[in-house]
């Protein structure tokens, strides 16, 4: 999941940062937000994946702080594939993802 060329500072943190999109994947799956067949971890992953990338190809110069405008709709067609309310998810990841 991380790039190997080199070795992370503190692992348990990254561990730590996974988990806690763990649990909220589960937190919105026992509010009904998502699916009963979700899997938290995957979804987890997934959004993580996708919030990582992009936020990492700014950081390293590669793309311009526009490029991050995509993680919206990335993310509320992740979600929304999961079981949540297009308009509801949203509002939700546009309120998470400003800066």
């Amino acid at each position: 999941m991380f790039d190997a060329g080199f070795e992370l500072e503190n692992a348990e943190a990254a561990d730590d940062t996974l988990h806690c999109l763990v649990r909220a994947v589960e937190r919105a799956t026992a509010t009904g937000r998502f699916g009963d067949d979700i899997d938290p971890l995957e979804l987890a992953t997934q959004s993580w994946i996708i919030g990582h990338g992009l936020a990492s190809l700014v950081a390293t110069g590669p793309l311009h702080h526009q490029a991050l405008a995509p993680g919206v709709p990335l993310l509320t067609a992740l979600f929304t594939g999961a079981g949540d309310n297009p308009e509801r998810c949203r509002r939700s990841v546009e309120r998470g993802w400003r800066p």
